[in-house]
């Protein structure tokens, strides 16, 4: 079976309504009373949205737009364009008093002075520094930063955002008994692209089994609005900081190379089909093992 066939969703319509059974039945079977999640604005929290909406109804799901001091502007319009669209209630927790209190922006220095535009160049810019010939600034950090103490700072300061989210996304939760719903995809999952305890922390991952092309194309069934579609993919941590620009590759293109180390198909099988380079295919699978404790539940020390 060739990747493209193996990437295609042979219907959609089946897999939402298997998707949203999964919900509904775990919100009953838990004796929750609906769902909360997070919603950012992009592309992954509104399918997640969306399917929970159709599974318990939106009245008994709870959105939570979680900003801080980083968030892009347009983020919050996004997110109440996900909510009037699939009915949902959407609360505001503004988190940057609890990041400023723990220190997080003495992390990196302050950029809110500066127009959006260079706060996006000067980011950018920082994070390409850590890069080298052989391994690139995201491979860098699944490795926890190394003898790069600006790196490790970097880290430390994007995932303790997640974590403070999860953490505020629990205590709404339990305040209404609802369930916790996470919007990581398989592509994130599996190249270490989320973070532990923080965005992959929740009681149930409804789109952790599909790949970031396939969530597109269940977002296109489900009727998110097209300019959530459209924009491009961002953790929304750093300004100007993509998807792409972190991992250093396009979904379009990272997605079949997973698929055919998934499907432990060789080097060679994987370059005919999909066109990618050989060291593209290394850096993806360098990217797979690096993340494996990441996807692991914890150590234990059991005889």
């Amino acid at each position: 079976m060739s990747i493209s066939s193996l990437l295609a969703i042979s219907d959609p319509d089946s897999l939402c309504r298997k998707i949203q059974g999964c919900i509904y039945d775990r919100v009953v079977d838990l004796g929750k009373n609906g769902c909360t999640l997070g919603i950012s604005g992009g592309l992954d929290s509104a399918v997640v949205a969306s399917l929970a909406a159709k599974a318990v109804g939106g009245d008994k799901v709870e959105g939570l737009f979680m900003p801080e001091r980083d968030t892009d502007p347009q983020s919050y319009a996004d997110a109440r364009l996900v909510a009037q669209t699939f009915g949902l209630h959407l609360k505001q927790v503004n988190i940057t008093p609890i990041l400023k209190t723990i220190g997080i922006y003495d992390l990196e220095p302050s950029t809110t002075l500066m127009p959006r535009f260079f706060q996006q160049y000067y980011v950018l810019r920082k994070y390409r520094e850590y890069s080298t010939k052989d391994e690139s600034t995201f491979l860098k950090t699944l490795k926890g930063g190394g003898d790069q103490p600006g790196l490790r700072r970097h880290i430390a300061y994007f995932r303790t955002k997640h974590r403070v989210r999860m953490v505020t996304t629990y205590l709404y939760a339990e305040l209404s008994n609802n369930l916790v719903l996470g919007a990581c995809n398989k592509s994130e999952k599996m190249t270490g692209f989320f973070v532990p305890y923080g965005d992959s922390a929740c009681d149930m991952e409804p789109i952790s089994g599909l790949y970031k092309t396939q969530v597109i194309e269940l977002a296109e069934r489900l009727g998110v609005p097209q300019q959530i579609i459209d924009k491009a993919p961002t953790p929304d941590l750093f300004p100007g900081l993509t998807d792409q620009k972190t991992i250093e590759m396009g979904y379009e293109s990272l997605d079949p190379i997973l698929i055919g180390l998934e499907m432990s198909m060789t080097d060679e099988e994987i370059r005919s089909e999909t066109r990618a380079d050989i060291e593209e295919i290394e850096y993806v699978r360098h990217l797979v093992e690096l993340s494996v404790p990441m996807r692991n539940p914890p150590a234990t020390c059991e005889k």
